[in-house]
């Protein structure tokens, strides 16, 4: 068997070809299959390897048991402007991530700025890769996402809550973009936990829950349950001449440079070179429960295939 006992090093394509091709074992449309892997590959590929393909064993098993919805049928359920609200159906986060960031980046080449928030959603893995989607169309984005899972077993009310955030800004074109993703507990430090509430009230514009509502009694306005996430995007032209941004962000990062300091995507460019170069390189554990998975699901070629 490929990788027993041993970590494994994988080329992105084969690895975002098993992680679509798991998905749609368990039933997951193709497109959405596709979109989730994409997500997962990426943050392996810049070296966030807790939201890459790790998790992919947890969502197959959500899927399988229907506590994630193989079928969802998004919609907008509310818009305004460059504005809306995107009911996730309980799909699969990444997916739901992906069609909420293109409507915001479709309200942004309209009128500048577009949002979308979302309810019903769910983990939605690396929310750097989704403020990131916003580049390609000379745009800055942001991604923030709650996490709507319950306190652990004899918790206390102040139990964390894990909040993603992720902010994508365009540089130069010999530079590595400006890409922050981040966590932010409520059990850290003042300032985090001060932020943190902050993001979670955001996420909450769409409808969804917050933490102190997932155990709630029921209320008689609609709280929806699952993640709350809203993703926003800027069109910088519209805000200033494209070449006078990129001019100041590159004078930017020469400064940084100089002072020696590196800035938030830096490490992440580095990372994903040489991960395109020599291959993904995935833990034993994670190594581990790929291949237990793989062949639970008869995909037993696929995965002895997969580090050749």
């Amino acid at each position: 068997m490929s990788g027993e006992g041993a970590p494994l090093r994988v080329r992105h394509g084969a690895l975002h070809f098993f992680v679509r091709e798991t998905l749609k074992r368990v039933r997951l449309a193709p497109e959405l299959a596709s979109h989730t892997a994409d997500a997962m590959v990426a943050a392996n590929l810049a070296g966030d390897d807790a939201d890459g393909v790790a998790w992919l064993p947890d969502l197959a098993q959500k899927l399988s048991t229907r506590h994630v919805n193989t079928t969802p049928e998004m919609k907008l359920v509310a818009s305004s402007g460059g504005t809306a609200v995107l009911d996730g159906d309980n799909g699969p986060g990444p997916a739901v991530a992906h069609r909420a960031m293109t409507e915001a980046i479709g309200g942004a080449n309209r009128h500048g700025v577009g949002s979308t928030a979302v309810r019903r959603g769910n983990r939605l893995g690396s929310a750097g890769h989704f403020a990131s989607l916003a580049l390609p169309h000379q745009m800055s984005g942001i991604a923030i996402s709650g996490d709507p899972g319950p306190p652990e077993p004899g918790a206390s009310p102040a139990a964390t809550h894990p909040v993603a955030l992720g902010i994508a800004v365009p540089t130069a074109e010999t530079a590595a973009p400006l890409v922050l993703n981040l966590h932010f507990e409520e059990g850290g430090a003042e300032r985090e936990l001060a932020l943190a509430l902050a993001l979670e009230f955001l996420v909450s514009l769409g409808g969804a829950a917050l933490p102190a509502e997932f155990t709630a009694e029921p209320r008689p306005e609609p709280v929806h349950g699952g993640t709350g996430q809203l993703f926003l995007a800027f069109r910088v032209r519209a805000f200033a001449p494209w070449a006078g941004f990129r001019n100041r962000m590159v004078e930017r990062l020469a400064q940084l440079r100089r002072a020696r300091i590196d800035y938030p995507g830096q490490e992440a460019a580095a990372v994903e070179e040489e991960r395109r170069t020599r291959g993904i390189l995935l833990d034993l554990k994670t190594t581990d429960s790929l291949r237990q998975l793989a062949y639970q699901l008869g995909m037993n070629e696929i995965w002895d295939g997969l580090g050749k």
